[in-house]
């Protein structure tokens, strides 16, 4: 196409210059006869140009040492210049006048319209006008819940079979426990929950609207498998940890029997003082998921919740973590993790404004103090060590943030979650930490740590990894007389508390094993007289040296709470109203 063109605009180029004059079809023009000289000998010069043609100097010496005369200071006559062009020409001259074309205008405009053609025409194939998109369709998507009538004729629906049970592994293989026939009755199917859920909380009648007490609170234990030794349980425990707090609102891990009334006798059991604010925590969830609510009734547990929360808020520095001594202690990321939990849990109940920008002042250092690898280590420098351990409270923490309104960022989930890819196989199998302190440890303990934290998150609580994982917790039940061998079985009182979680979450026949032998094991270990009444003793083992009697009664009370103080996440998701549906 260029080439094309190129010739064309040549071709009217080289028109247009045959109609414009050539410089070398001029002729040259001599004079006329009237401008030349006529023949002859030349004149004889005159006085006047003699006088021109004499030097100056030699004129001044002549002029030296005399007085001018007339002569001299006369004016030279000027002689008369000819004239260019002759006076007796008839015509003007040829080479005066410029030869031009015919009609130069016309030429000039007749190209342009031309080349304006030829633009026009060649424009819409260089330029194609593009064409307009196609409209946007819109797509309505409906959801229709329609309701199936089963006649007598139609049979009923098959269940889908089973998943087969993984193979037990080595640290799994334990002695079986023999069911007390007393305690059949636990594990029997529990009765139909025809209670609607609405955004995740169950109605009913409830003071308040707190689901964890009055007619809503007994039927999620008629429903999840709760009775009134779970009751009176958690009574006794809370009453313990209301009768032992600090006047501060704290609960002194190594001191706490300073409130004991018999002298003689005082209660056991002391933990590491470095970790007081973790453990304030840990007893205000178990008071806050009995229903008690700071500020709300005046009576001896709804003051110690409120003493619970200003002592925390007193103990957050500037960054916003919560730690044990503000002005010189450490951070430690277990502390400001179930303290962070505790926060957020009573601003979801209180629904308090103040309260809501304290906690999230807190959730805004978590995610600050979140490892490159997406978890989290003992402190909140960069140390790319990945705790699952620690991590699994900070997505309790998170979780319960996102129950109270405070939304994290979403940069924060995400790495998460690619953390737990790494940390957490297909089939649930958790690893402890991938570097430092305690490096591929593994065992159905940090699976249990794995499964809570991984549905804390929004995971599945149905899918074949979850259900695979549930199965291998259920498979190793509480085992209080193996706890002192904890690298070999990680027995203890933390390990029930995430386990009872995760597998409530799960349902099915997982729980209702598991739930069984729950109730079977923990409650006689709960301490029926004296001052510790209401108490469990600290596990023989690293676990209970650390926290000590009031986190191991937090702990107990908080694993028996379970029944009213969630609602299972396979029943807010519309998977199964009944875990024997599935």
């Amino acid at each position: 196409m260029s080439r094309f063109l190129r010739s064309l605009f040549e071709k009217e180029l080289a028109w247009i210059r045959s109609l414009l004059p050539s410089r070398s079809r001029r002729k040259k023009i001599s004079p006329t006869p009237a401008d030349a000289s006529p023949p002859g000998p030349p004149a004889a010069p005159t006085d006047a140009a003699i006088y021109r043609q004499k030097s100056p100097s030699r004129s001044l010496k002549k002029r030296r040492g005399r007085a001018p005369s007339a002569r001299t200071t006369r004016p030279a006559k000027r002689t008369r210049q000819k004239p260019l062009i002759s006076p007796h020409r008839a015509a003007p001259l040829k080479r005066e006048i410029a030869r031009s074309p015919a009609d130069p205008f016309a030429s000039v405009v007749a190209a342009v319209v031309l080349h304006a053609t030829l633009l026009l025409m060649v424009y819409p194939i260089l330029f194609p006008i593009a064409e307009d998109p196609p409209p946007p369709k819109t797509f309505v998507i409906r959801w229709e819940v329609t309701e199936k009538k089963v006649t007598k004729a139609e049979p009923p629906a098959k269940l889908p079979d089973p998943l087969p049970e993984p193979q037990p592994t080595p640290e799994t293989e334990e002695k079986p426990i023999e069911v007390d026939p007393a305690l059949e009755e636990i594990a029997t199917d529990p009765v139909e929950d025809n209670e609607p859920v609405v955004a995740g909380v169950a109605t009913g009648n409830g003071s308040s609207g707190n689901h964890r007490v009055g007619e809503s609170r007994s039927r999620a234990l008629q429903s999840h498998g709760g009775n009134t030794s779970t009751e009176d349980s958690v009574l006794a425990g809370v009453q313990w940890l209301i009768r032992h707090q600090d006047q501060d609102g704290s609960w002194s891990p190594d001191r706490f029997d300073r409130h004991c009334e018999d002298r003689d006798n005082p209660c056991s059991g002391h933990g590491y003082s470095e970790h007081r604010a973790g453990i304030t925590a840990l007893a205000l969830l178990a008071l806050l998921g009995n229903g008690h609510l700071p500020n709300r009734s005046g009576d001896a547990a709804s003051m110690a919740c409120d003493r619970a929360i200003q002592w925390l808020l007193n103990h957050k520095d500037p960054d916003g973590c919560i730690r044990t001594d503000i002005t010189k202690g450490a951070r430690n990321l277990y502390d400001h993790g179930i303290a962070t939990f505790a926060l957020c849990e009573a601003a979801q109940l209180t629904d308090d404004p103040a309260l809501i920008e304290q906690a999230r002042s807190a959730v805004r250092f978590l995610e600050s103090s979140q490892q490159p690898g997406g978890g989290w280590d003992y402190t909140p420098s960069p140390s790319l060590r990945n705790d699952l351990s620690i991590t699994g409270w900070q997505a309790l923490a998170l979780h319960a943030a996102i129950e109270a309104g405070i939304l994290p960022n979403p940069t924060t989930i995400q790495s998460i979650d690619r953390y737990l890819n790494r940390a957490i196989d297909e089939t649930g199998h958790a690893v402890y930490s991938d570097r430092g302190r305690g490096r591929g440890r593994t065992g159905y303990g940090i699976d249990a740590v794995g499964l809570i934290t991984r549905l804390a998150l929004g995971h599945s609580p149905i899918s074949e990894e979850s259900l695979a994982c549930a199965q291998r917790i259920a498979n190793s039940p509480p085992r209080p007389d193996l706890r002192k061998d904890w690298d070999l079985h990680p027995q203890s009182m933390y390990y029930w508390y995430t386990a009872t979680l995760a597998l409530f979450h799960v349902g099915g026949a997982p729980w209702r094993k598991w739930n069984q032998q729950l109730q079977l094991q923990l409650l006689p270990l709960q301490v029926q007289e004296g001052e510790s009444m209401g108490s469990w003793n600290p596990d023989p083992n690293w676990i209970g040296a650390a926290g000590g009697r009031v986190a191991q009664t937090a702990l107990g009370v908080l694993t028996f709470e379970t029944y009213f103080r969630y609602i299972p996440m396979y029943q807010k998701l519309g998977i199964a109203r009944n875990p024997r549906d599935r």
